[in-house]
This record gives C-alpha cells, sequence and structure tokens, in this order.
C-alpha cells in the first residue's frame, strides 16, 4: 500500500477511528457494523483504488478524495438489526440486503462501474 496515496492514507486511518468509535459507544450495533463493512472493504483491491468516507453510518466510496466527492459506486450501511443494506450511488435503488458485511461488500464489488 503506497502510503503517499491519499485513499491509501484513507484506508489506514478509517479503520483505526471506527475501532475507537466502537470502543467509546459500548459496542454499540451501528459502530460495529460500519467497522465490519471498512474491514470487509479494505480487503477488496477494487476498492481500495477509491477513497472510501462515512456519513451517517454509511460507508461511500469515491473517485476523488477530495469534496466534492464522486460517488459513482455503491454505498453500504449497517442495519438496526445486523443486517447490511447496500443501495446504488444516488441512494435511490436498493441493490440488496445482505446477512454479512463481507457478502454486502461482494454486492459493492459486483456493481461497480466499469474502470
Amino acid at each position: 500500500m503506497n502510503l503517499e496515496d491519499p485513499s491509501a492514507r484513507r484506508w489506514q486511518r478509517l479503520p483505526t477511528t471506527w475501532r475507537r468509535m466502537v470502543e467509546q459507544s459500548g459496542s454499540e450495533p451501528m459502530s460495529q457494523g460500519v467497522l465490519a463493512l471498512i474491514e470487509a472493504a479494505r480487503a477488496q483491491p477494487e476498492l481500495r483504488r477509491l477513497y472510501p468516507y462515512t456519513s451517517h453510518f454509511t460507508l461511500w466510496f469515491s473517485a476523488s478524495e477530495g469534496h466534492p466527492f464522486a460517488v459513482t459506486a455503491p454505498a453500504v450501511e449497517p442495519l438496526p438489526d445486523g443486517r447490511f443494506r447496500v443501495r446504488g450511488p444516488r441512494q435511490t435503488t436498493v441493490l440488496g440486503e445482505t446477512d454479512t458485511a463481507p457478502a454486502a461488500i461482494a454486492l459493492v464489488v459486483a456493481n461497480l462501474p466499469a474502470p
């Protein structure tokens, strides 16, 4: 991982940030879900080339590292019941719901736009 690349640095920092949030929140399920998603996404080379960020317990992937973000990939969020929902880039379409973070991330990867 090239830590000179802003996306690579973000992939290094984001899990640490969310681990702290889980510790501080008393293992609140939504925070745990976001951390599980980040860890599953980090293992996917197709996603590591994108800039990850979170907002309102949703994990997003951007083609650019600054505002405004260039979101063309699906986003994924934990649900209160422990499941995960994957939405299209504009959040208007639900692509599916899964029981595990790795399955949700696989759905994100399967719906990435062609490079």
